[in-house]
């Protein structure tokens, strides 16, 4: 009714949605109640716009002050614990008045772009997520604001919006502008765009449309306006991580898009918009002491090379160039750190990408050299360079494998410059610690190195920075192994609960098996390290080795005993992904039973430790996956055995079985082999009620599909007329899973109901008895499917005006 209301000009009209305005203004400054502050949003998202000045006041006052409210919920609620404040708290009201607040982002730009700041930088992660989705959606530039309506109701107005978010980031203090990075960023990148896009809604579809930005009105002067502010915030950007965030945004001011070739205006505003960049780029080449800054300079410098058609544009990224190369200090660090570099002259040909190769086989052999003539460029000069280059960010240490094989050459050759480094820097170089350990330990000073290693041990707390990580993940590739310093790495990680070091020694366990005059030794490390483990909740070491070979190998040769103490440390995964399944299969080849029964445990006695890591962790907690990848076929050659097992637990609890132990049969047998169907018709024969009813439900898990016909039917045959199963078979062969279209479920029943006609012609009185009432239901639920469907059509198209 609103809806309707707040397009209608009326007197009544206007008096009946500013009464709604009004409700929903006092409730979201006063009320406390859940679902009545969730109504007022709900009501100001269909009529806010019509007092939108007032709408976003409130709003924004709403989203400042709800946190401090104690919310009230419906009794209902009551017994929802933990779970209600995760789906109905004050940061799900928040999220939805952003929401709610971006849909009036064109009638009020500058006060929208005030609030979407302030939420980005909130510190729930939601809240920032749901401002800095709207912040993308006011910056960027939408085909029917700019142009207008296709059926002329509503005129374009250009990149009127975009000019007001640059008016009102303009007028902020440089503090303001570094304090809300983020959320400015996200702006300025929306507004450099090249394209738009738009989506129309009728009753049968959705329409998306793109375009590219053009080179009219207020565009160029949005473009350039953006680059200039990008260029003085990055004169006061303090960080690396600020400077590196700004260059990444003014590299989409150089960006065109491949559909506009032949728009001369386009590409000039582009040329331009580029050369400013480039400009910035090679003042920042000339001064920036940071080579990471540099790096990404070059990097950004030579993609707006390739891809720029303009010669004035390549033109200015050579200068970057020429500039860069001329810096002997930063071909070091390129040659050793180089993950973003650019190697080789940038106008060869680079299409076939073979050049990547060729640059890291280069590079791997110049740091060689850069190893052999420290001695020559001093010791105190590398030992500056190294502590440097060690200060690159990354989230991925894989990105420098030339640095890391440089450190152990270095460490192995110069040994008392690596222990040096050790002693006086290890904090500076705690990225970088792990090489520089493996070339001093297989060198001439390992008794040395050994002291050191225990002092750490011994001087590691929770309160100091431990390098025990670092000291067992050594043992990976080292020549030799010290077990007794492994097992005093493992007796602090355990004093200091250290699950991320005890997975470690762990993976070093598994990981040296192969050396066969220790093999039970490290392998009982492994296994006392997963004790610990376990103990302390933690199952993640399946993640970090599974993919080493050693792991399945040392996993075949467990006895019975070492398998159950996997198995129950494996109870403790938030999910069963296919890392885990690679080590449950080896285990299902050797004691399938043990398999099955760890499953069955995970789906009727969840693990409320587990869950809680889970949820502490921001994991989803499963019992089971949505399906296995390779178990299941070790587990689904002993049919009988598994059926038996899992009928074992269902006899025990009963409840809720079609999403415990018939979800897990059906992820073990997918296919519903004759093996299977042999057990459950076993089940059948001996006409227990438990054991039909076991199997009725195991049907269910299958949704409908063919297959389960044979069985069903040898059910029906056992089942007496009237009984409750009868209708559990019913549903059984209903289900249909994912159906689409409008007539998607009329269409599905006719289908099922061809399905089984010729269960009219059996022999078995009892199956045409059935059959004959399942027809009819079929056909009455096929008709009623389809009136619903042809209401829904009628009804959509009088929401849409069509009729």
């Amino acid at each position: 009714m609103l809806e309707r209301l707040a397009k209608s000009q009326t007197a009544a009209a206007e008096e009946a949605v500013g009464r709604a305005c009004a409700e929903a203004f006092t409730v979201l400054r006063e009320g406390s109640q859940y679902d009545a502050l969730e109504f007022a949003l709900d009501v100001l998202g269909i009529v806010g716009f019509r007092r939108s000045k007032d709408a976003v006041t409130a709003l924004s006052q709403f989203l400042r002050t709800v946190e401090n409210r104690e919310l009230q919920h419906p009794e209902e609620f009551s017994g929802w614990g933990a779970s209600l404040s995760k789906h109905r708290d004050s940061h799900t009201l928040m999220t939805k008045a952003i929401k709610v607040t971006s849909g009036l982002r064109y009638l009020e730009t500058a006060a929208v772009t005030e609030v979407l700041l302030w939420a980005a930088v909130h510190p729930e992660e939601s809240v920032r997520k749901a401002a800095s989705d709207a912040l993308r959606d006011l910056a960027k530039y939408n085909l029917s604001v700019f142009y207008g309506t296709e059926d002329k109701s509503r005129r374009g107005i250009g990149a009127a919006p975009q000019m007001v978010v640059l008016d009102t980031l303009e007028s902020k203090v440089d503090s303001f502008l570094l304090a809300h990075l983020g959320g400015v960023l996200t702006l300025l990148e929306g507004l450099l765009s090249t394209s738009m896009e738009s989506a129309r809604w009728s009753s049968t579809a959705v329409t998306l449309s793109r375009a590219v930005t053009p080179a009219a009105g207020d565009v160029p002067a949005v473009r350039r306006r953006s680059v200039d502010l990008l260029k003085n915030i990055y004169g006061f950007a303090e960080t690396k991580r600020q400077k590196l965030s700004v260059i990444r945004t003014l590299n989409a001011a150089a960006r065109a898009e491949s559909r506009s070739a032949g728009d001369k205006d386009y590409a000039a505003m582009i040329a331009a918009n580029a050369k400013e960049v480039l400009g910035l780029f090679a003042h920042i080449a000339e001064r920036e002491p940071d080579f990471q800054i540099v790096q990404k300079v070059e990097h950004d410098s030579y993609w707006i090379h390739f891809h720029s058609p303009s010669d004035e544009v390549r033109s200015a990224a050579l200068v970057v160039k020429a500039i860069i190369d001329a810096n002997a200090e930063y071909t070091i660090y390129k040659t050793l750190i180089g993950f973003e570099g650019v190697f080789g002259e940038w106008t060869g040909r680079r299409a076939d990408g073979s050049y990547i190769t060729a640059a890291q086989e280069r590079r791997a052999a110049d740091a060689k050299v850069l190893a052999a003539r420290i001695p020559e460029d001093g010791f105190g000069v590398w030992r500056q360079r190294i502590l440097t280059f060690a200060q690159t960010e990354s989230n991925d240490m894989a990105t420098f494998p030339v640095f890391y094989e440089f450190l152990s050459d270095v460490a192995g050759s110069y040994p008392d410059f690596a222990l040096d480094l050790l002693v006086n820097e290890s904090d500076r170089l705690s990225a970088f610690l792990i090489p520089i350990l493996r070339g001093v330990w297989d060198s001439a000073k390992q008794a040395e190195l050994l002291l050191l290693i225990k002092r750490w041990i011994d001087d590691a707390s929770t309160d100091a920075r431990s390098h025990l990580y670092a000291c067992a993940k050594l043992f990976l590739s080292t020549k030799s192994v010290n077990l007794d310093l492994l097992e005093r790495i493992l007796a602090k990680a355990v004093e200091l609960r250290d699950a991320y070091v005890l997975r470690q020694v762990a993976a070093v366990g598994v990981a040296r098996t192969p050396d066969s005059s220790q093999h039970e030794a490290l392998k009982d490390l492994f296994l006392h390290a997963i004790r610990h483990l376990t103990a302390l909740g933690d199952a993640r070491w399946v993640s970090d080795i599974w993919y080493r070979k050693e792991v399945k190998e040392v996993v075949a040769e467990l006895d019975s005993t070492e398998r159950q103490e996997v198995l129950r440390n494996l109870r403790f995964l938030p999910q069963i992904e296919y890392q885990a399944e690679d080590v449950l299969a080896v285990i299902a080849e050797r004691d399938p039973s043990a398999v099955i029964d760890y499953l069955c445990a995970r789906v009727y006695e969840p693990n409320d430790k587990a869950q809680e890591a889970a949820d502490e962790s921001g994991d989803i907690y499963e019992e089971l996956p949505y399906q296995f990848h390779a178990l299941h076929e070790k587990l689904a050659a002993n049919a009988p055995m598994v059926v038996q097992r899992v009928f074992e637990w269902y006899r025990k609890d009963s409840t809720l079985f079609l999403y415990r132990g018939a979800k897990l049969l059906q992820l073990v047998f997918p296919e519903f082999p004759e093996t299977f169907q042999a057990s459950l018709g076993s089940l059948i024969r001996t006409a227990g009620e438990a054991e039909l009813h076991f199997v009725a439900s195991v049907l269910r898990a299958y949704d409908g599909q063919s297959f389960i016909h044979s069985v069903a039917k040898q059910l029906i045959q056992e089942l007496p007329p009237g009984s409750e199963l009868l209708n559990e078979v019913s549903i059984a062969l209903q289900s249909t899973g994912v159906v689409s279209g409008e007539y998607g479920m009329s269409e599905a029943y006719e289908n099922k109901r061809l399905e089984v006609l010729d269960w009219l012609e059996d022999p078995r009185e009892r199956v045409r008895a059935f059959a004959a009432k399942y027809i009819a239901d079929l056909e009455a639920m096929r008709d009623d499917e389809r009136r619903r469907a042809d209401e829904s059509i009628a009804l959509r198209k009088f929401e849409y005006g069509e009729e």
